[in-house]
């Protein structure tokens, strides 16, 4: 008798437990699709210096960078470099070539890390942006960068759409 109680207690902990993982991935889904829908752009997190402790912006293929809260991070730098752009890149070079099917394979790479690199394929109507949203950690005297995660490029469609 006590052997088929426990067995109950344990099948009830086991049922219990699986229905709480069960919500916890179903909640977990929910917010990721929160933040990654083009039509829920509004609640996205802050980004930038001021968004510590918010999460990071989360945007995939498809959605408007124009529309999220990296866009007043980002600096076109191909296939034209804006003039502010220059200045943001602190602690970066960047070099590019076009091919012969009109692509510009654009590398940035960290001045002090040769050994590290970022590399972009940008075809014809499109547009690579350079994102810097913490300048703070940018040692402009010494053209230095000390924070590489922060700096990317995002390649979107002349709407701004993500490719």
């Amino acid at each position: 008798m006590t052997k088929n109680i426990i067995i109950v207690i344990l099948l009830i902990i086991a049922v219990a437990e699986a229905g709480y993982i069960i919500d916890k991935k179903n909640t977990s889904q929910a917010t990721l699709a929160l933040t990654t829908h083009p039509s829920v752009t509004s609640v996205m997190p802050p980004a930038g210096p001021n968004a510590k402790g918010k999460g990071p912006v989360i945007i995939s293929k498809g959605m408007n960078l124009k529309s999220t809260p990296l866009f007043n991070y980002a600096y076109e730098i191909a296939p034209n470099m804006a003039s502010d752009a220059k200045t943001v890149m602190t602690g970066f070079s960047m070099t590019s070539q076009t091919q012969s099917d009109g692509s510009i394979i654009v590398t940035l790479t960290p001045k002090d890390s040769e050994d590290q690199n970022q590399q972009y394929t940008i075809k014809p109507g499109q547009i690579l942006y350079y994102i810097e949203q913490t300048p703070v950690d940018d040692k402009n005297e010494q053209d230095k960068d000390l924070n590489y995660r922060d700096d990317y490029g995002i390649i979107t469609d002349a709407n701004g759409i993500v490719q």
